[in-house]
């Protein structure tokens, strides 16, 4: 039976009512939605446990075994919420067209397109690929769904979409990141008298510095000094501090290159320390997927322009594998992490059909 438009905005509004902020995720619940609407559609469901109540959901439709299967990718978790909301997160608001809710744009709303596109396409009996929807577990924090999808991955896939806000624009590739956890150790002593100690929360500051002029010289790289930690008492010389800088770089550099340089900085500061905690490089993808995307926007008199998103998703790690990896959804990515977060219904609608007619022509262009 066709999911009609009524029916695609109503798993919008589900998903979107379903909480599923990452940390804990709970994606489950999220996995229950669209078991239910994918349920009896000519798919085959297999949802793969990640961790408790922490699940992926692959939906396979295939009409040629010989052909490689082309992903859909979303994914389920969202950010909290934070403060300064205008309504309740988790009870969605539809205003002059706009859906409000944490996880409308950034991106069950994506993610629905994604699910109806693949309905739509299991209904055509002309269509001849195949085509996998991979609704993902943990992309906010660890990525441990589409590491876990990878990992035990069955089938042999060609290309990827991912459906994370574009404002339906093609992205063919990401930014690298960086997550720097910097620790420093000093030595205590009455605020009084602080040429008794080691401040290190100075120590800090003076090793950021530093470090932030040497990444300067990077052309594209950024860097964000997000978080800092130091201090016990209002009279005491601080003798630990720590901060997390968030670094993203472009093509021509790599994540080595930029831990060289960290290294070079931090050997100038005795008792200092790193921490990676996240570490992703950044990729370009080209080939038959892009086409296919390139010539459906044309095709609706849409911007066809090229992308690099400068925040980064699941598809680094597809890319990773040497799978062709796009980025195409509704939703602006200044919503992304926002409060107030809202998607426009009719990006999503169009997403679903630009969605279907690129399957159609990507197996069209690949046979």
């Amino acid at each position: 039976m066709k999911l009609g438009d009524k029916e695609l905005e109503k798993l919008l509004l589900e998903l979107c009512s379903a909480n599923t902020t990452n940390p804990p995720g709970n994606e489950d619940r999220a996995v229950e939605i669209l078991q239910r609407v994918l349920v009896d559609r000519n798919v085959h469901i297999e949802i793969q446990k990640v961790a408790e109540n922490r699940s992926n959901l692959v939906a396979r439709l295939q009409r040629d075994q010989a052909l490689p299967y082309l992903l859909l990718s979303g994914h389920m978790d969202v950010v909290p919420a934070g403060s300064n909301w205008d309504s309740d997160p988790f009870k969605p608001e539809l205003v002059d067209g706009k859906l409000f809710a944490r996880g409308s744009a950034d991106m069950k709303g994506g993610l629905s397109a994604l699910t109806a596109a693949l309905i739509d396409l299991s209904e055509d009996s002309d269509f001849s690929g195949n085509v996998a929807l991979v609704a993902t577990c943990d992309e906010e924090v660890g990525c441990s769904g589409i590491r876990h999808f990878l990992e035990h991955q069955t089938f042999d896939v060609s290309g990827v979409i991912i459906g994370e806000p574009t404002s339906l624009r093609l992205a063919t590739g990401e930014k690298g990141a960086i997550w720097l956890k910097l620790k420093f150790r000093g030595k205590s002593a009455h605020g009084s008298q602080p040429q008794n100690g080691i401040n290190a929360v100075t120590r800090l500051f003076s090793a950021y510095t530093e470090l932030s002029q040497v990444l300067g010289k990077i052309e594209g790289l950024t860097e964000s000094l997000n978080i800092i930690r130091g201090g016990s008492k209002e009279n005491t010389v601080p003798d630990e501090a720590e901060c997390v800088i968030d670094i993203r770089f472009a093509e021509n550099t790599d994540s080595s290159e930029i831990i060289a340089l960290v290294d070079s900085v931090l050997s100038k500061y005795n008792q200092s320390e790193k921490i990676i905690l996240l570490s992703r490089e950044s990729f370009s993808s080209s080939g038959n997927l892009t086409e296919s995307v390139k010539e459906v926007l044309k095709e609706k008199a849409m911007n066809a322009e090229e992308l690099t998103m400068t925040y980064f998703t699941d598809g680094a790690f597809t890319a990773s594998q040497g799978i062709e990896t796009v980025v195409l959804g509704p939703g602006s990515p200044s919503m992304a992490h926002r409060s107030n977060e809202y998607v426009e219904l009719e990006e999503v609608h169009v997403a679903r059909r630009l969605y279907s007619k690129i399957a159609r022509n990507y197996f069209e262009r690949t046979r």
